[in-house]
């Protein structure tokens, strides 16, 4: 099974601290486009991300602005985007719901280039309920635990704001996602370097359950394996990952079957 956690933001009391790799590296500047795209059942305005990759290791996106985004459904349906904010590379669509059973086609019109991608959802399974143990002192971690036996990723989002622990200037909240990709091991070889990650009674916690298809399996076993997560996935070592976009394009490009729930965290001994 692979249980491998990454947590996205510094969350709790104090920040962790990261080794940074400043070897140089000889690159040249790369004219890639970096698609990072997931639609959902929820009904929203859907984000999709454009960017060059990384032309060094720790070093930052360069967003890609002004391009035409489109998502069609089902050869019927056209939703347009809209870059918001500008020069930021992010495009978010209509309100929309991507729904289960359609192929969606993601449409990039870049710089005289265009660039597709073709994605459908499969089935979510139910989550079991929320288990969380004390770890003293007032404080709860939450056991992230396998769900179900088809691949996902849960994203957890905890918050504590209101709470008498939430004190002025602090961070009182915090986000993880748990991969449950049921293949390999990863976990056991690429371990994140935390803190412990702990919160307060009366937190409340926010679960979402996303189902994996098995192109986009493929694609998050890759990144994992070979990404120290540094809050983006792509850097110019990074350009061999599997990817559903047409060629010129990188990263992908995915439609997912969401559940969640909501839980506030009560006392336990």
């Amino acid at each position: 099974m692979n249980r491998f956690v990454i947590y996205l933001i510094a969350m709790f009391i104090l920040s962790c601290n990261e080794e940074r790799i400043d070897k140089p590296l000889k690159t040249t500047k790369s004219d890639l486009l970096v698609v990072e795209a997931v639609l959902t059942n929820e009904k929203m305005n859907h984000k999709i991300k454009l960017s060059h990759p990384y032309q060094e290791l720790n070093g930052s996106d360069e967003p890609v602005s002004g391009a035409n985004v489109a998502v069609i459904e089902a050869n019927e349906k056209v939703y347009n985007t809209f870059e918001s904010p500008l020069g930021s590379g992010n495009y978010y669509t209509e309100e929309m719901t991507a729904v289960f059973g359609k192929q969606y086609l993601l449409y990039i019109q870049y710089e005289e280039k265009e660039f597709f991608a073709v994605a459908g959802s499969v089935p979510v399974e139910p989550m079991p309920e929320l288990q969380y143990n004390n770890a003293g002192d007032g404080l709860y971690r939450l056991q992230l635990n396998d769900s179900g036996g088809s691949p996902n990723y849960v994203d957890y989002h905890v918050s504590w704001l209101g709470t008498p622990e939430c004190l002025t200037g602090e961070l009182c909240e915090g986000r993880l996602v748990y991969y449950d990709l049921k293949t390999i091991d990863v976990n056991s070889l690429f371990k994140p370097d935390k803190e412990d990650f702990l919160f307060p009674v009366n937190s409340i916690v926010i679960r979402r359950k996303y189902a994996v298809s098995p192109g986009y399996k493929t694609f998050l076993r890759s990144v994992l394996s070979e990404t120290e997560w540094r809050g983006g996935a792509f850097d110019v070592q990074r350009e061999n990952v599997p990817t559903n976009l047409s060629k010129g394009a990188i990263g992908f490009f995915a439609v997912s079957t969401v559940l969640s729930d909501t839980t506030i965290i009560t006392e336990k001994p």
